[in-house]
């Protein structure tokens, strides 16, 4: 019995098309890199339902013969490489010969080509994967192609596509990294009608990135670097530890040989960096690493990037040599940095009146190089007074399990949003009724707030603490609660970033009578700017309005794991306005904070669900100095 089939062309193009076309910004990714490819210097992408109904890439490249136009659309087809040896040295965004066939053959695909050559452009359509049609018709120089109903043969891939406003956030994502990595190319991007980003040529790289992460990128707590070893090169900008809420969170961008990439070894080397700076001056969440936009020249027969469909991945031939100039450029700019930000302390600091007072950072770099003596310095005899294990240990003992909910709080109505809390199943018995209970709190590296208890200590997390305390104050204004304002004296105008502007304006226009009820009080200006009269009392210094940009950085990242826009918006908001690691807090601040934080319905957990208490109890510090057995 025959058991081994040849599969069908279509049965092979489908196969090809799971392999590259993983979304429709998979489908904007081959189109527009191909557009690239020919030369364009204007490129415009139209989507429609998140690029599920409509996909069209309009570009004025060189365009392709009427011949070509057919042969394109063959497995294997390509203008990029003619010979093995041509694989080892390509310099194009696309060389596989896979995408059009790919795209086609899940999608009903038309094309619309005319090369300068040519006095007619030539249509080619396909159905599916079929060819239904091929004729003439007239058109400027340049390519367009357009794909609807993506996958609408294959439902059960279509089904896993995402919402539309997902799908527009990765297409958005793609020609963000194309705007950067081409300046000289203008770049339109139009969603369901509307223009969402229009980027103009030009050939300073510099103006290009302040068009799409705003004016005020340049002047932000960014170092450049650069840095060459043989034929390698590094370039870009990386991040400084000052606190990270002016940062570009998202703004994580590595570009190999003019690809962007996505690679173990680059982002171990930037991490690696990192790590020593971050762990001195405590600053970033541990685990993260600061943004960065860097742009790597590696010599074509040292990498190979034939290794995944999508080109995302690459394989290094030499990667201690890639991971090593990474690490040692990053490495000298960041000891720059430091020396720098020591210097400027030291300044402040003798100054009888200086203009600016030291920030955090300054201050943990001047203490941190202040010359104190090392544990290692002592007699190693008194080395066993350190205790590596001094917060493990047995389990702490099992006390009467509370519920998650405030029990003072258990008979009133709280908004239905607090009904979707983690559990806990961790022993507390924290909910003191007198201020006096609060025995001599105080500080740890200005951060935690240690208060002794009958029973033993409580540690607070300061920042995640306030966090849910405004959290649950802003949801409580969403359900009618009057809001607490504070009005400016001189309306702010804010420029949105367009990276940031073409993701949630039309959130904010829908959202605005959610947004005044919170605190905002906003009017469109022009563009993507708004006019700000009022904000929450609780946002405090509101920098010129940077917050309001910070706010809407953090809340497109909470829409991207929660749709409820309510909650979203008063997790952001809480998240800026709360007290920050390294903020010191008097006596009367602590107790406020603590007695606020017993009056939430749920006051164990931070708004995402990260512990923000730990209870140590009594017996268990009897037990490491041997009091008890």
């Amino acid at each position: 019995m025959k058991v081994i089939n040849i599969l069908s062309e279509d049965v092979q193009n489908k196969i090809a098309a799971g392999e590259v076309i993983e979304r429709p910004a998979s489908v904007v990714k081959e189109l527009v890199e191909n557009a690239i490819d020919a030369g364009s210097t204007s490129i415009i992408v139209v989507a429609e339902n998140g690029g599920k109904d409509l996909i069209r890439v309009l570009d004025n490249g060189t365009g392709m013969s009427s011949d070509d136009a057919l042969l394109a659309f063959e497995r294997h087809a390509t203008s990029k490489i003619k010979t093995v040896e041509d694989i080892v040295h390509i310099g194009s965004l696309g060389f596989r010969g896979e995408a059009l066939s790919s795209i086609a053959s899940v999608s009903n695909l038309s094309l619309v080509t005319r090369s300068m050559e040519d006095a007619m452009a030539t249509v080619v359509e396909f159905n599916n994967g079929k060819l239904t049609n091929v004729s003439k018709t007239s058109a400027n120089t340049g390519t367009t192609i357009t794909v609807r109903g993506l996958f609408k043969s294959l439902p059960a891939r279509r089904k896993f596509l995402r919402t539309a406003n997902v799908e527009i956030r990765h297409i958005l994502k793609y020609i963000h990294y194309q705007a950067v990595l081409y300046p000289a190319i203008s770049f339109k991007l139009v969603i369901d009608n509307r223009e969402k980003l229009n980027y103009i040529g030009t050939e300073d790289r510099s103006q290009r990135m302040s068009e799409v992460f705003g004016s005020a990128f340049f002047s932000d707590d960014i170092i450049s670097v650069s840095g060459s070893n043989g034929g390698y090169a590094i370039s870009g900008y990386i991040f400084g530890l000052e606190d990270r809420r002016d940062k570009l969170i998202d703004a994580q961008y590595a570009f190999i040989n003019g690809r962007f990439i996505n690679d173990k070894t680059v982002k171990h080397s930037i991490k690696a960096a990192y790590e020593p700076f971050i762990m001195k001056t405590r600053t970033w969440q541990k685990g993260s690493t600061p943004p960065y936009i860097l742009f790597l020249s590696v010599p074509a027969e040292q990498i190979d990037i034939n290794v995944h469909p999508t080109k995302e991945e690459v394989r290094f031939r030499e990667g201690n040599m890639v991971h090593g100039l990474i690490f040692e450029t990053i490495t000298r700019a960041l000891r720059k940095y430091e020396e720098d930000k020591f210097a400027s302390a030291k300044l402040k600091f003798q100054a009888f009146s200086p203009p600016q007072p030291a920030t955090s950072l300054e201050r943990d770099i001047f203490v941190k190089n202040v010359e104190v003596p090392r544990y290692s310095e002592y007699k190693k005899e008194y080395a066993n007074l350190y205790q590596d294990d001094l917060f493990r240990g047995e389990p702490t003992r099992k006390e009467q399990n509370i519920p998650i909910y405030n029990p003072d709080k258990a008979d009133e109505e709280a908004p239905e949003i607090f009904t979707d809390q983690p559990n806990d199943q961790l022993p507390y018995n924290l909910l003191l009724k007198n201020e006096e209970d609060y025995i001599n709190p105080w500080q740890l590296h200005n951060t935690y707030i240690f208060i002794q208890v009958e029973d033993g200590l409580v540690i607070i997390d300061q920042h995640a603490a306030h966090e849910r305390i405004l959290y649950e104050k802003l949801i409580h204004r969403t359900s009618g609660t009057p809001a607490t304002r504070q009005k400016l004296i001189i309306p702010l105008v804010v420029d949105i970033p367009p990276y940031i502007a073409a993701e949630t304006s039309e959130l904010i226009d829908a959202n605005m009578e959610l947004l005044e009820k919170i605190g905002f009080v906003l009017k469109k200006f022009s563009g993507d700017s708004l006019v700000i009269e009022e904000i929450p009392a609780e946002l405090g210094d509101f920098q010129g309005g940077q917050v309001f940009i910070e706010i809407l950085k953090t809340l497109e990242q909470e829409l991207e794991v929660n749709a409820d826009f309510r909650d979203s918006l008063a997790k952001s908001i809480a998240c800026k306005a709360a007290i920050k690691a390294n903020h010191k807090l008097s006596r009367k601040e602590m107790l406020s904070l603590i007695n606020d934080l017993f009056a939430c319905h749920v006051p164990y957990f931070c708004p995402h669900g990260r512990p923000l208490i730990i209870k140590m109890p009594l017996i268990d510090f009897e037990k490491k100095f041997k009091r008890v057995l």
